[in-house]
């Protein structure tokens, strides 16, 4: 490990992945990534891959393997690509087979995981090469993974396998690759954030990485030397920014019917992503601040957006649909009808959260991840949590929180800068006396 030069964290997550970089001779200077396939000045790209047709060859990957303008499809080409590949990180969870996302029966998730991750080796190798020439690679390059806080213990061990495989180690058993969950990287970014909170030792805070996939918790201490100790166990829930995107499209199947959109959703993929990303997150999502006065009913062109759908739909529907010129309005209640459900999950997160800390006192909440910047999220745990939390805050550029704490973390891993952790499980022998 003396040997190692330049520091890699990793943040592979359900629905975007990132990673920043600091050279250990100049520890102050964390850059997170910003360049990305098809989008530049975003800290992170969708976790998603578009292949060939026998789902063996990667062709695209991030932002390019997603959403397609209708516009800028040939019509030769229109529904012949393979439905891309994403949510694939949700295998290793303990989510029932039920509720697991749709993978293509020829692709294993460990595949699309080693896919994915070869993907950003490549980009990682040539950042790195154009900073620092003389760097090799993996040899001088040591990683730091995230990984979700309520994940079977299996996680590392599929995740080192696959991080192998993609080239990011240079044997299995590297001692260059060191693991943290999400909320304790998140907690370790907030320290560079507290001091100006005037947040002292032994004060709490709580903070909440609110993800596009999950939503992970966690509740620390302040210790002397900026160091941090666990109050209580990391949870999470899977109640990201995303299930505000899958009601979008429950109510969009109410209008137009369940079964032209699951056509939509296996001939046309590309036109169904561009709806979502385009229209509902860049024109609603992101903005919604659930406040009435503040919100335009906005009228959702279908013949623009998706023009593929209207192909699928039938009877009577087809019929009141034309008879709309294809067009849906989105007023403000059907919008706070979306939002709702998710953020009911994550408030309960956090009130139990509270209630099972053995603190009395919670100084200050942080929320951090990409959906940490919804204005509709921020109020609704302000109003609920204000009277028990004096702060409640969002750092600047919360969706690289992630990243960020984890170089943090792989900078002090011998440091002990989180000397106490609460156990997950623990383990005891029961002993009886022989029966005379």
């Amino acid at each position: 490990m003396d040997d190692i030069r330049v520091l890699v964290s990793i943040d592979f997550g359900t629905t975007y992945s990132g990673f920043a970089y600091v050279h250990k001779e100049n520890q102050e200077i964390v850059v997170v990534n910003y360049s990305w396939p098809g989008k530049e000045g975003v800290p992170k790209a969708p976790t998603a891959l578009q292949y060939d047709e026998e789902y063996k060859k990667v062709t695209s990957w991030g932002n390019l393997a997603l959403e397609e303008d209708p516009d800028e499809v040939p019509d030769d080409t229109e529904g012949q690509r393979p439905r891309p590949v994403e949510l694939f990180k949700l295998h290793i969870s303990n989510l029932s087979k039920k509720e697991l996302p749709w993978l293509p029966p020829q692709l294993r998730y460990t595949k699309a995981i080693e896919d994915y991750l070869t993907q950003m080796r490549k980009l990682i190798q040539v950042t790195l090469e154009r900073r620092w020439p003389t760097i090799k690679f993996p040899q001088q390059v040591g990683f730091v993974l995230t990984i979700p806080a309520e994940w079977p213990p299996h996680t590392t061990k599929v995740m080192r396998e696959c991080a192998y495989k993609a080239g990011l180690l240079p044997s299995l058993n590297s001692q260059q690759l060191e693991f943290t969950t999400e909320p304790e990287a998140a907690a370790l970014h907030c320290l560079s954030v507290i001091k100006e909170h005037n947040l002292q030792p032994n004060d709490s805070f709580l903070v909440a990485d609110c993800g596009g996939g999950t939503v992970d918790l966690t509740l620390r201490k302040l210790l002397p030397e900026n160091k941090l100790s666990e109050i209580t166990e990391r949870v999470g829930d899977l109640c990201g920014s995303t299930f505000v995107d899958k009601e979008f499209l429950h109510w969009l199947g109410r209008k137009v019917g369940f079964q032209a959109l699951a056509k939509l959703k296996t001939d046309n993929y590309g036109q169904m992503q561009y709806l979502v990303q385009r229209f509902f997150c860049t024109r609603i999502k992101f903005k919604f601040s659930g406040e009435k006065k503040d919100y335009r009913t906005l009228k959702l062109n279908l013949q623009q957006f998706c023009p593929s759908l209207p192909q699928y739909v039938v009877d009577e529907i087809k019929e009141q649909m034309e008879e709309a010129g294809w067009i849906l309005k989105v007023d403000y209640e059907t919008v706070k009808g979306m939002f709702d459900p998710v953020i009911d999950r994550i408030i309960n997160l956090i009130d139990d959260q509270l209630k099972n800390s053995s603190e009395k006192n919670c100084s200050a909440m942080f929320l951090v991840g990409g959906f940490s910047e919804s204005p509709y999220l921020l109020r609704k745990v302000k109003e609920t949590f204000e009277h028990q939390v004096p702060i409640i805050a969002v750092p600047a550029v919360p969706i690289a929180a992630i990243v960020r704490g984890a170089i943090t973390y792989g900078l002090n891993v011998d440091n002990d800068i989180v000397p106490d952790r609460v156990l997950k499980w623990t383990y005891g022998i029961e002993v009886c006396r022989p029966w005379a």
